[in-house]
């Protein structure tokens, strides 16, 4: 099966943008998977956001270039699932899906990590600066809607409950069933 990317349809847009506060316009999204890639929302414990404003040319792009090393580590660090960063506007946005709130204070605490925060005030990289880290309360399972048989299955079933079908899962490899990010 081949998932649809891209915006929502025309006539959506045009009707998003009818409402007040809505704004749509092109932007730069980053994503990044860590060694968890594997793993769905229903796998996220703890949610990062990070999101910043910068006034000065200069220090934009030297935050920037000091942002690769952290990204470089990310790539492995346990626990983390993925991140994505956007800019709306002159606002720099950053969520991150971690395994655990641990997991995700063990990353913080890394050596790498503190010598950057330490550098971001020290060389005042950003306009505003803000950081919070939030523990899921009330996952939920991940649902799947087949597409053979119309019933509706959680991410623990390989297979569709009602008829069999494989359900492919779209955090994994080609082919990755969707119960294949369970323990075992």
């Amino acid at each position: 099966m081949d998932l649809i990317s891209g915006g929502p349809p025309d006539e959506a847009i045009a009707a998003m943008k009818a409402i007040g506060g809505v704004q749509i316009v092109p932007v730069m999204l980053n994503t990044q998977s860590g060694r968890e890639r594997h793993l769905g929302p229903e796998h996220t414990g703890a949610i990062l956001i990070l999101q910043g404003t910068f006034a000065e040319e200069e220090r934009f792009k030297e935050f920037w270039t000091n942002v690769v090393g952290l990204m470089e580590l990310l790539a492995t660090a346990p626990g983390f699932i993925r991140r994505y960063n956007f800019s709306d506007g002159p606002h720099y946005t950053l969520m991150a899906w971690w395994r655990s709130v641990e997991e995700a204070h063990a990353f913080f605490a890394r050596p790498e990590h503190q010598a950057a925060m330490r550098t971001t005030f020290r060389r005042r990289w950003n306009y505003t600066h803000f950081a919070g880290l939030w523990q899921v309360s009330s996952p939920r399972q991940r649902l799947f809607f087949c597409q053979s048989c119309d019933d509706i299955t959680p991410s623990t079933e390989p297979c569709c409950t009602g008829c069999g079908t494989p359900l492919q899962d779209p955090y994994g490899e080609t082919h990755v069933p969707a119960a294949a990010s369970l323990p075992r």
